[in-house]
């Protein structure tokens, strides 16, 4: 007879080393598939596939699956990056469907941040497993990186991470590589979002060059050349191989030319007030304020290794806050205070030593609870997936295999008597909701896939070159009326933010069916031939004016529905550094109030021409009929 053999399982466990950095890889471990655990539940939240964010990541899979490259083929505020992430996504599920696939790509956008989280603190040998623990616990109680987005916050970090292993390598040939790989690191993250590669190649070259002085090492500012010199070689590349592989790509750099465009039309005409109130804002500074102050504390009290550390995460934070400058709502304030919040949580245990500095720590954690999006509710989805409501299985298959249709509203409204012989026909969604292309299955069109960000001349004359030409070969478009999914910067409609396309839309198709549809989107396609426009010039006097506001009279009532307005806007600041406001619209009849509304600078300081509409947004679909469509009566325009 055999005997059982016995395992003395105390005296194996004591053989197995179980030091600081085994501990430190065990939390990062157990807090990571914590993570993708609450991102699994949340993945079967229903979503609105109109939301921008959305409208952008399907467009990006659908474009991939049909060969087109964002930055070659088509422009996006997201690089090529961030569309073979959305394209992954997509070709996972049963359907290959961009509509469908969306729980997918949040799934494998925030599962990208769980993995990219994880990199950043393993290959820092400053951060301790306590640290690791405590940035866990922060992120889950703030839900700091747990939208579709959030990627972009934990790859600049995690530039940062790469620029102090540079700074922290024994060697020339090691630092070298890890500078090599910096660059190769900030170019990725260019190709995610133009704005992340400009943020992350700031932070890593002031952290390079603060690490170098903090550890007296002038071998590291030789690594900023390498690192300059990755980053040009990887763009150079990529040029060329667009080049090369389109004929349809233009100059040489036009890759960068209308990445710049894109940000350059956001700044001017995407900006929104700031959303958060002023106490609230008022702490998030001094909690801030707290954090750079002791990061330069740092450099005189701590080891030089550890200064650098936190010197290239402050370098990356104080970058990333720029990014609520513009669109200042809540969940992008707490986007651009996060990186604040990490480097909070490492001084957890270097600020643990010191008695009055304890207390300061802890009173900035009673601060932080101003947080704007503090909540319990990731415990809770965790909680949730442990008890089995849904059990993961079946959460798993809910984001692969489950098909999510459009409306069957919206369908019928775009069904037309020959659907069957356009299938092959390309579809055009504008101004936005670029789900309603993926959903149809028709070929995807998209000359920018924000066209909300194609308010600069040279994107729009970019976006009417595409449309001219897909024209020809075939194209329909389902305009969308102005509904408010564009963050809220007032009554700014999509006529106004890209003049020129409308323009070019207005001339070259025409409505298919004008009965009015209640979910406000319409087929139009080409005319055999382009319309004129005709002009009428309104005259009209000055009844008032200062310097920021105005009314003006006109000669004669008018009942026109469709405006062309020439404007300039003047600033005393520099727009190019702050945020251009608007000018508010009032169009009354009598004091009768008419319609209200805003207007952007498409070129500050600059004369523009720019649309307005005083119809109301149901009736707008009338303009690409035949006949006049006329608005109620008015005769004055207030401004301010």
């Amino acid at each position: 007879m055999s005997k059982l053999l016995k395992i003395d399982f105390p005296s194996l466990l004591h053989r197995i080393p179980f030091g600081p950095r085994q501990g430190k890889i065990a939390v990062v471990l157990i807090f990571s598939l914590c993570w993708l655990s609450i991102v699994l539940v949340r993945s079967q939240v229903a979503r609105d596939p109109a939301a921008l964010d959305a409208s952008s990541l399907l467009g990006l899979a659908s474009a991939l699956q049909q060969g087109a490259i964002s930055g070659r083929d088509f422009q996006s505020m997201y690089g090529p990056a961030a569309q073979i992430l959305a394209w992954i996504a997509t070709m996972a599920t049963t359907t290959r469907s961009a509509l469908d696939a969306y729980g997918m790509i949040t799934f494998v956008f925030c599962a990208a941040s769980a993995l990219i989280a994880a990199v950043m603190l393993l290959i820092c040998d400053r951060i301790s497993w306590q640290q690791c623990a405590i940035f866990y616990a922060f992120s889950v109680l703030l839900n700091l990186f747990f939208d579709v987005f959030d990627v972009r916050t934990l790859l600049l970090l995690l530039n940062a991470a790469f620029a102090y292993r540079t700074i922290a390598a024994e060697t020339v040939p090691r630092q070298t590589a890890w500078a090599t790989a910096s660059g190769l690191l900030c170019f990725v993250s260019q190709l995610v979002s133009l704005e992340l590669g400009i943020c992350a190649a700031i932070a890593v070259v002031c952290g390079l060059i603060a690490g170098s002085a903090l550890t007296r090492n002038a071998v590291v500012l030789l690594e900023v050349e390498v690192f300059v010199a990755t980053l040009a070689a990887a763009n150079l590349g990529l040029v060329v191989l667009f080049k090369l592989t389109s004929s349809s790509y233009g100059l040489l750099f036009d890759y960068h030319n209308y990445a710049f465009e894109i940000l350059r039309g956001f700044h001017n005409s995407m900006g929104t007030l700031w959303a958060l109130s002023l106490v609230k804002t008022l702490v998030l500074l001094v909690v801030s304020l707290y954090v750079l102050s002791m990061c330069v504390v740092a450099a005189w009290e701590y080891d030089p290794l550890n200064a650098s550390l936190l010197a290239c995460f402050a370098f990356a934070a104080v970058m990333w806050l720029k990014t609520a400058l513009v669109s200042s709502d809540i969940s992008q304030i707490a986007s651009a205070f996060a990186p604040m919040i990490v480097i909070f949580s490492l001084l957890a245990t270097i600020e643990w030593s010191f008695l009055h500095r304890r207390i300061a720590w802890f009173a900035a954690c009673v601060l932080i609870l101003v947080w704007p999006s503090l909540n319990l509710s990731a415990p809770l989805d965790l909680l949730k997936l442990m008890r089995g409501e849904p059990s993961a299985k079946t959460s798993i298959r809910n984001i692969y295999a489950t098909p999510k249709p459009m409306d069957a509203s919206l369908q019928a409204s775009l069904v037309t008597p020959d659907l069957a012989d356009r299938r092959q026909v390309s579809i055009l969604a504008f101004p936005y909701d670029n789900y309603i292309s993926a959903g149809l299955r028709r070929p995807f069109f998209a000359p920018v896939l924000e066209s909300y960000a194609a308010s600069t001349e040279p994107l729009e004359r970019y976006y009417v070159r595409a449309l001219d030409s897909q024209r020809r070969a075939g194209l329909e478009i389902v305009y969308g009326l102005d509904k408010g999914l564009v963050p809220p910067v007032g009554g700014l409609q999509a006529i106004t933010r890209s003049p020129i396309v409308f323009e070019y839309l207005y001339k070259n198709f025409e409505i298919v069916n004008s009965e009015e549809h209640a979910d406000g989107h319409y087929i139009l396609r080409p005319r055999r031939q382009p319309r004129d426009a005709a002009m009428e010039p309104m005259r009209f006097s000055i009844l008032q004016q200062v310097v920021d506001s105005g009314t003006l009279k006109l000669k004669a009532p008018s009942t026109c529905g469709l405006v062309q307005l020439e404007i300039r806007i003047g600033y005393t600041k520099n727009p190019r550094i702050f945020r251009p406001s608007g000018m508010e619209l009032k169009i009354t009849n009598s004091n009768q109030f008419v319609w209200q509304g805003f207007v952007r600078p498409l070129a500050p300081d600059e004369a523009f021409v720019t649309y307005i509409s005083p119809l109301p947004p149901r009736a707008f679909h009338k303009v690409f009929g035949e006949g006049p469509v006329q608005s109620m009566e008015w005769d004055k325009v207030e401004y301010r």
